[in-house]
């Protein structure tokens, strides 16, 4: 049941502002913040790895998982599928190297970890972003994960849309 409203138009605007978001923070960290690195003497340069990879791999790439689906309606749905699935692969490892980033370099500077509400909802919507993947994707009783599957779907969005 619809609204009678296309899909195609909401995702043509997602994909504009995701390559504008992208295109920002990438100026932002290199220009403004003095670039990125994984090792470096600057120890702000390891933490600017973290809002980029965030951004473009666990939002962007997580959010192209999500629309694979309209965004590609003429492919095959066994295709969508292994598309969706590698999509939503690639955003929770640069997420998790976004967020190894954030935790390295609070590390080498003497800050607290997991000090904000922004890092323990980050905390808890890439732990469920990977519990998702655990308990419903790979082969496991459908009398266990039918149950939850739809209430860790709605949990991750909100915790998603709050982050």
């Amino acid at each position: 049941m619809g609204l009678g409203v296309r899909a195609a138009p909401f995702t043509y605007v997602a994909h504009a502002l995701a390559v504008v978001a992208a295109a920002m923070v990438l100026y932002w960290c290199i220009h403004f913040r003095g670039g990125l690195a994984f090792e470096a003497a600057n120890k702000n340069l390891i933490f600017n790895v973290h809002p980029v990879l965030m951004l473009i791999g666990f939002i962007i790439l997580g959010s192209e998982a999500i629309m694979v689906y309209k965004v590609l309606p003429t492919v095959n749905h066994d295709t969508t599928k292994l598309i969706h699935l590698i999509l939503h692969a690639i955003a929770l490892v640069l997420g998790a190297v976004g967020i190894y980033c954030a935790f390295k370099n609070h590390n080498e500077t003497g800050i607290a970890n997991l000090y904000s509400l922004h890092s323990w909802l980050g905390i808890g919507t890439i732990s469920l972003y990977g519990i998702q993947v655990r308990l419903f994707r790979l082969p496991l009783s459908l009398q266990f994960s039918i149950p939850f599957i739809n209430l860790i779907h709605l949990i991750t969005l909100v915790l998603r849309i709050c982050k």
